[in-house]
């Protein structure tokens, strides 16, 4: 499609939108300019618009199909599809269930939204691709969150419910994939982690979320919410499963560059031993006895974080106060980077990896289209990110963007005397759901408060295993690593994991 010049009233509309304050002089000759330079872009338009990139469709695969909800009465699914692996690897015969912000190619990804819905893509999610290839079938894509904004279960097509109680919500963004998990449907899942993603829905659904160190998993032919802190990662019954699992997508690849230079890699189901004598585990009493939080969830939590002090790891209080603040920080950042991305056509700038040109071209079609059918949180998040960068200039962003360094920093110093952090990885169990409530209703009384984003934002791995129940509810215990060590954050898991199983929990 030739690109077409923009008009004197464009060009000055462009103007007032970035504080020029263009005289009309000004905008004759910048018009003359614009169009004049359009035709420097026919030089990519002279190539393939869509290169086939890094992740290519090999595989025969059918477009998938929705279910009607007496065969999916959680709402967990948006389409259930057949894509089958490898015949020989370490995941054959594994069935996977594909959060649908992944791209699987020839079926429909809707990211939990109206607006992007029918949106097909042409290309694997790098995650995808080495599923497969490890043997594993893609058997669908799982519902989630719309857009991704929020973390309690709500999506464009209905609420999550839980799988343990459907009076109860199953926690989001990856709602879909912990159900798929509880209820036996997928061996495992993919979800994707900005603020708790993964590891929210795992602790509310009982199962097992783990949130890799930033750049240990591609997030290529991901959709994401801000580049600085889009993980994706494994959700699974169990931690062997889990880590069998981050085995065969681990790994930097020519197409991801978000971390430029090769990451550690290892078989980390090798390092499950359970054996924890050595283990030094540092309780973060900012994580605890919160003002929204549950003092059950937190008996619970320490109950469990006993129990690997019985098996010999040395278990000490450790205070790291800006703890406290770090959620508030995150969704204030988060605020402005959502901007950035919407205004990149849901991909963003300036990231040196590889970008889908289908994706971008639709989505910039269906925003301009259906924009209004965005969720009230995601439109107020980016009303309220554009006003703080348009009016104070970015200020709070770059502020509190210097805080999580400081807060890293913070992090890694106690990590340097202790080799995991331990906390309840919600504040409480599962949100209730009330089919009553309106989405702006939701908005003003719904959340769930978590110890989640902090790590989004610094990197480092978190795992969420279960820790027991509140009131017949899930709830999960977080474990907290050094970066790129996952293996010792996963074993640790493990020993929770074994231990309460020897005491019957």
């Amino acid at each position: 499609m030739p690109i077409r010049p923009p008009s004197e009233d464009d060009v000055l509309e462009l103007g007032e939108e970035l504080f020029l304050d263009l005289t009309p002089d000004e905008v004759e000759f910048y018009h003359e300019q614009l169009t004049d330079n359009l035709e420097e872009y026919e030089t990519i338009q002279a190539y393939d618009p869509e290169p086939r990139g890094p992740i290519t469709r090999t595989r025969p695969r059918n477009p998938g199909t929705r279910l009607d909800d007496d065969e999916d009465p959680h709402n967990a699914w948006v389409t259930k599809c057949e894509v089958e692996g490898d015949e020989d690897g370490p995941l054959s015969d594994w069935e996977v269930a594909i959060k649908d912000n992944v791209a699987v190619a020839g079926v429909e990804m809707t990211c939990g939204s109206n607006v992007v819905e029918g949106y097909v893509p042409n290309a694997d999610a790098t995650v995808v691709s080495r599923l497969l290839e490890a043997g594993a079938d893609v058997v669908g894509k799982a519902n989630m969150d719309d857009m991704a904004v929020t973390r309690v279960g709500h999506t464009a097509f209905g609420p999550i419910t839980n799988p343990r109680d459907d009076d109860y919500l199953a926690g989001g963004s990856s709602g879909g994939s912990a159900v798929a998990v509880v209820e036996g449907e997928a061996d495992a899942a993919i979800g994707s982690d900005q603020g708790g993603s993964i590891r929210i829905p795992a602790s509310l659904c009982g199962i097992v979320g783990h949130k890799p160190t930033y750049g240990l998993v591609p997030y290529t032919g991901c959709v994401g919410l801000e580049h600085t802190i889009d993980h994706p990662g494994p959700m699974a019954p169990d931690v062997e499963t889990a880590a069998k699992m981050l085995t065969a997508i681990a790994g930097s690849n020519a197409a991801h560059l978000r971390r430029p230079t090769d990451v550690p890699t290892e078989r980390y189901e090798d390092a499950l031993d359970g054996d924890v004598s050595d283990l030094s585990v540092g309780v973060l009493e900012e994580g605890f006895d919160k003002p929204d939080g549950d003092p059950g969830v937190d008996e619970q939590v320490r109950d469990a974080i006993e129990l690997l002090e019985e098996r010999g790891a040395t278990v000490e209080e450790v205070s790291i106060p800006l703890h406290e603040d770090a959620d508030t920080i995150h969704k204030i950042c988060t605020n402005e980077g959502l901007v950035a991305a919407m205004m990149g056509q849901g991909v963003g700038h300036g990231w040196k990896a590889w970008y889908s040109t289908s994706w971008v071209e639709a989505f910039g079609k269906f925003q301009r289209a259906q924009g209004y059918d965005f969720p009230p949180n995601l439109k107020l998040k980016l009303l309220q990110g554009l006003y703080t960068l348009s009016r104070y200039h970015s200020r709070y962003y770059a502020a509190g963007m210097n805080l999580m360094l400081e807060l890293a920093e913070r992090y890694d110093a106690v990590l340097e005397e202790y080799d995991v952090l331990a906390m309840p990885t919600t504040d409480v169990t599962a949100p209730a759901h009330d089919p009553d409530r309106d989405a702006f209703d939701r908005l003003l009384e719904t959340d769930v408060p978590a110890n989640t984003s902090p790590f989004n934002r610094t990197g480092h791995p978190g795992i969420s295993v279960p820790a027991g129940e509140v009131d017949g509810l899930p709830i999960g215990l977080m474990l907290v690593g050094a970066r790129f060590e996952d293996a010792t954050v996963l074993n640790a898991g493990y020993a929770v994991e074994q231990a309460r199983t020897e005491v019957g929990q």
